[in-house]
């Protein structure tokens, strides 16, 4: 599938990639949890933009849904990442 010439698949690979080196480079662990579902719902794009509807299916619901609630609620838990050190002063 061609948009002016240029393959969707491949600017998809391209933004799943960036998402992908953020979601690993990032300090704060609110915005690594963020780009980990980026790269989550791109990964679901393209499995359909390959014709693999039902896979794209399950990698929304499954990985999209339900892991990334289980990594949000390691965040609250976790309190980010912020000692309680660094909340007093």
């Amino acid at each position: 599938m061609t948009i002016f010439g240029i393959d969707v698949l491949y600017v998809l690979l391209i933004a799943l990639l960036a998402a992908a080196i953020l979601a690993v480079s990032f300090k704060n662990l609110a915005y690594a949890i963020l780009s980990l579902f980026i790269v989550t719902v791109l990964t679901g794009i393209v499995f359909y933009a390959v014709d693999a509807p039902f896979v794209a299916l399950v990698q929304i619901a499954v990985f999209s849904g339900a892991i990334m609630v289980l990594f949000i609620f390691v965040l609250i838990m976790t309190r980010g990442g912020v000692s309680v050190e660094e909340e007093a002063g």
